[in-house]
């Protein structure tokens, strides 16, 4: 199967075989084809090469109905219940039972009852799905595809959300499907889950396939370094054996002087994230690392404020932090670039230079009203500094590449004039050029004795950083320090 978007590809010669009553795991960090591949074969888009057969068959899956009348079962992450509806519409919705021209909700009621209390489930099927939890509304996807005698399921990140007591639910009824002869395609970035429902994995990165294996043959350390490869080998790992690793951090170790720039006790958000407690030292620049989905997306938001958290505390140079309020943090001195930089960095219908002054709108303010000349000076001096490829800082931002676009959320809190930076994902989507022009603007940023705190999935951006947090599944795991990390131990970690 292979896949490309206006000339990129995005899957080259990806294979992949699912036999009846099997469950096969699909492993891959962000942007290594997984979601194109579930895109395929859920009919949602079209391969420009390669096929798809089901039980000896070769079938064109044109759209999502064509995939679910050909056997194919799709649970997303993001649920395709109808909230407003009830329970019992929601299970038989393509296919409700009749009486002449009219519905049988008499019918419907009986059978959506017997289907749920088949896999389990005891759920009134006359409430609306909105007023369920998660964990029923799964099972009500589970329970489409059962009634639908789907012959593939495809779950997406299922347990994304879901609290372990769920989560183990779900297995069972997995469990009972494969032993039912339904096949299982379990997309999931939390190993220990791939290993315990999946008999075989297939690893995909930048869009092709590694390896395709039965799960008992590999260690889970060994996934994750096919996950990674040349990304880590090829950079951290690849010249481990020099004296010295590259370090993003001109000023080396030792920073111990003073109260920490940025520091976090005990943060929770009730959902994924559980006594989180960091710290982040005058002019260090500190790394939070994981597998995608471990958390540090949450983690960045949480600290900033564009996230809730239920228990904990942050504090800027000593000073607590109040919670969910961005406006207070840069106030502090906090700024943060964000993983989605297009959706939460940027204002893409503005200009360049109104996004490099949004989070300094008094500095170029006066009596209520923007001197745009100021701001039109500012923002050239800025866009010069950085190195911002554009016609003129009137330019739209959403023209912009990529990596320019970065820049110019990284200008935006350098003009605020931030003391701390939370940075998320900060060469996600960048080309290797881009990628280096934002390492060099981050040392220095940190040259000038700024702080750092840098939440990357990508590991070689994690090991330039003076310390290194390892987060799995919301928690911190590890604490590792930049000189005596071992790249072989951090990744025993990422689990």
């Amino acid at each position: 199967m292979s896949k490309s978007y206006a000339g990129v590809v995005a899957l080259t010669g990806v294979d992949l075989d699912v036999r009846a009553g099997e469950a096969v795991g699909l492993l891959g960090q962000n942007g290594a084809g997984k979601s194109t591949l579930v895109k395929i074969i859920s009919g949602a888009e079209q391969p420009s090469a390669g096929s798809v057969e089901i039980s000896g068959e070769r079938v064109r899956l044109s759209s999502p109905a064509v995939a679910r009348a050909s056997g194919v079962h799709t649970i997303y992450q993001e649920l395709s219940v109808v909230p407003q509806l009830t329970v019992a519409e929601n299970v038989f919705l393509s296919d409700l039972p009749r009486r002449g021209p009219s519905v049988d909700w008499r019918e419907l009621r009986r059978a959506a009852r017997e289907t749920l209390r088949d896999l389990g489930f005891e759920i009134d099927v006359t409430r609306r799905v909105r007023d369920l939890p998660l964990a029923q509304r799964q099972a009500i996807e589970i329970a489409k595809a059962v009634h639908s005698e789907a012959k593939i399921v495809l779950l997406d990140e299922p347990t994304a959300a879901l609290p372990q007591p769920d989560a183990k639910k779900l297995f069972a009824l997995l469990r009972r499907l494969k032993s039912e002869g339904v096949s299982i395609i379990y997309v999931s970035h939390r190993l220990d889950e791939v290993y315990d429902i999946c008999d075989r994995i297939t690893i995909l990165r930048d869009g092709r396939q590694i390896a395709t294996r039965p799960a008992s043959s590999v260690h889970q350390d060994d996934a994750v370094r096919l996950m990674i490869g040349d990304k880590l080998v090829g950079g951290m790992l690849g010249q481990a054996a020099s004296e010295k690793q590259p370090r993003i951090n001109p000023r080396g170790a030792g920073f111990t002087a003073g109260a920490p720039a940025l520091e976090v006790h005990a943060l929770s958000d009730g959902a994924l994230l559980e006594n989180i407690s960091l710290r982040v030292m005058p002019g260090e620049a500190v790394a939070v690392t994981g597998l995608v989905g471990s958390g540090q997306a949450e983690l960045a938001a949480c600290i900033f404020g564009g996230r809730p958290r239920s228990s904990g505390e942050v504090l800027v140079d000593g000073k607590p932090l109040a919670p969910g309020s961005p406006r207070r943090s840069i106030a502090s001195g906090l700024g943060w670039l964000p993983e989605e930089r297009k959706l939460q960095g940027l204002v893409l219908s503005m200009s360049v230079a109104e996004n490099l002054t949004l989070a300094s709108l008094r500095s170029v303010g006066m009596w209520g009203r923007l001197r745009r000349r100021l701001e039109q000076t500012l923002a050239e001096t800025m866009a010069a500094n950085l190195r911002i490829k554009t016609r003129g800082v009137a330019q739209r931002v959403g023209d912009l590449s990529g990596g320019n676009q970065q820049k110019v959320v990284f200008g935006k809190w350098l003009l605020a004039r931030s003391r701390v930076l939370i940075v998320s994902e900060p060469t996600r989507g960048v080309d290797v050029g881009a990628k280096e022009e934002i390492y060099r603007e981050m040392t220095a940023f940190l040259a000038g004795g700024g702080s750092m705190l840098v939440s990357s999935s990508e590991i070689d951006e994690a090991l330039m950083c003076d310390r290194i947090y390892v987060l799995s599944r919301g928690r911190i795991v590890a604490e590792l320090a930049h000189d005596d990390t071992d790249p072989d131990e951090l990744v025993s970690f990422l689990r």
